[in-house]
């Protein structure tokens, strides 16, 4: 098959599944795993090269998440073969593993990494059996303005065991007033903002009036996760989840 692959995280799925020598192009985020990068660019994943994508007629596209919710419906429009993939919560991720596994003829391979996820999350949750308490936990997705990250994130936060109390699984990120974070007060801070990776300073917390009086600011309990173990809703949000887990450990002790 010829795949056109328009978000990272169905990038790095392809790439798990074995099929990272079908995809013929990519977006410009679309940056792991490092032969990913060899592929192709065909634009950003919001304003990709229309002409271009129907100039190398591909056998499938593939969007995600309601960010390429228009481009798909465009994309469909256009008689273009493209498939919408969007999970709102880990349950529909682990789902979209297998419906692109079964797309790209890779049925086993999706079970065994939907597989892994499982056994590797149960592990994850088995750490927070003895905690006498779980930490109230904020993660940031978008910082103009602060938006506190929705979807798939708070299923990560409760299995890594922390207090996700502002948003709840299946609800998309959404904007996080002052009022509201004086009134849950997290203890711990993690910032996870969309496409700047680890390029994210602490300190812009720190400047925001009133988040001064947040108990994360004050006891300097500001981290930083790469937004990519946490926003892409792929194999990799593992690997994002014990991150979450050590900070909750740490601020344990």
């Amino acid at each position: 098959m010829k795949i056109i692959s328009l978000a990272p995280s169905n990038t790095e799925i392809l790439f798990a599944l074995g099929a990272g020598d079908q995809v013929i192009a990519r977006t410009a985020y679309c940056d792991y795993p490092e032969e990913a990068k060899k592929i192709p660019k065909i634009g950003d994943w919001i304003n990709p090269n229309i002409d271009e994508i129907r100039r190398m007629e591909p056998d499938l596209i593939i969007t995600s998440t309601i960010v390429q919710e228009k481009l798909a419906q465009e994309l469909k429009k256009k008689k273009m073969p493209v498939i919408h993939i969007a999970p709102k919560n880990l349950s529909e991720v682990l789902k979209s593993i297998e419906t692109i596994g079964k797309l790209v003829s890779k049925e086993e391979e999706a079970y065994k990494i939907v597989n892994q996820m499982l056994i590797a999350f149960a592990a994850i949750r088995e750490q927070t059996f003895d905690l006498k308490r779980w930490p109230r936990l904020y993660i940031e997705e978008w910082h103009k303005p602060p938006m506190v990250s929705g979807n798939w994130v708070p299923d990560l936060a409760e299995i890594a065991g922390a207090d996700y109390a502002l948003a709840k699984a299946g609800q998309y990120s959404k904007k996080i007033s002052i009022e509201k974070m004086k009134k849950y007060d997290p203890e711990i801070i993690v910032l996870s903002i969309c496409g700047l990776g680890e390029r994210v300073n602490p300190d812009l917390v720190k400047k925001r009036k009133g988040w001064e009086q947040l108990s994360a600011v004050r006891e300097n309990k500001i981290y930083v996760i790469d937004d990519s173990l946490l926003n892409r809703p792929g194999p990799r949000l593992v690997s994002g989840c014990r991150k979450l887990q050590e900070l909750i450990l740490k601020d344990l002790k």
